[in-house]
Formats: C-alpha cells, structure tokens, sequence
C-alpha cells in the first residue's frame, strides 16, 4: 500500500515541535557570511550595527578582529560573540580593538552605488540625454535587463515645436 509516508511525515512534525536545540550551524566562512547569518537568524537591530559600525580588520571561523566605527554600541562586540557561540555551537573571539579596517558594508554598499552611477553617468547615451534636457536626473538606478534606467525628463521638454 502507499500509506508508507505517513508515518514519516508525522515523526517530522513531532521533530519540527520538539524545542530541542538547534544544531549547530557551519562556521561562517567569510564576514559577508557571519552578516547573512544574523539577517537569518532576523537578529534586525544586530545586523544593522554590524553594517554601520564594523570595519573588518582580520577574520577567520572563531575569530574576528575590526575597528569599530565611532558611535558603535559598547556591548557589540559581546553581543556579536555571544550570538555567534549561540548559533555554531564553539566559541568566537570578537576583538574591537584593530586599526584600518576595510570598509563597513553600508560603506561597500554606498561606494558600489556611487561607482554604478558615475559609469551610467558616463555612459554617451546618457551623456547626450543629460545635455539635450538640462535639469534631467538620473532616478535610481536598477540592474534589470535593461542596463541603464533612463534619465526623468522634466516635463517642459515636451511641448517642443
């Protein structure tokens, strides 16, 4: 008979119930990764201090070192740790104590839009729009099929003659 699989899917559902703990996670490889690892977990307010405030200076699975970004709470490094040690299972050492680190990822985030911009902005086509209607802007600038999102055109230029 095929009644095999209900047995099976009611001992996942006794599982999925059971408050057990969860197992531990693979290490995050990379920081990017330790950041997509918090957006899981939906740690919200712990992600966006992680993005503004943590320049990574030195990283491996357990071990973190960045320079803390002025403003950053007190507790992020502890915090940051303790999280980590909740969700893989080993012990992280977070150290807010390096010097030049890379960017933050809201910095990466910026400088890629800032770079996006100044490559359509230069981009001919554009160029020739932009001066064919003074008082043009650029909108935002979405990477879809198209690869440049046209310039807004004030409304004026359409009653030409």
């Amino acid at each position: 008979g095929g009644g095999g699989g209900g047995a099976q899917a009611s001992l996942g559902a006794q599982l999925a119930a059971r408050p057990v703990a969860a197992p531990a996670l693979p290490d995050p490889q990379s920081f990017e990764q330790v950041v997509a690892l918090i957006g899981e977990k939906r740690e919200v307010g712990l992600q966006m201090d992680v993005q503004r405030f943590v320049r990574p200076v030195a990283f491996k699975p357990g071990a973190i070192t960045y320079e803390s970004v002025q403003g950053a709470p007190i507790d992020l490094a502890r915090k940051l740790s303790a999280r980590l040690r909740e969700w893989t299972g080993r012990t992280w050492l977070i150290a807010a104590n390096g010097q030049g680190g890379g960017e933050t990822i809201i910095e990466i985030d910026r400088r890629k839009r800032s770079e996006e911009r100044a490559e359509v902005e230069a981009d001919p086509f554009v160029k020739a729009i932009m001066e064919a209607f003074p008082g043009a802007k650029i909108g935002e600038i979405r990477t879809t099929a198209a690869p440049v999102d046209l310039p807004v055109i004030p409304d004026e230029a359409d009653d030409e003659d």
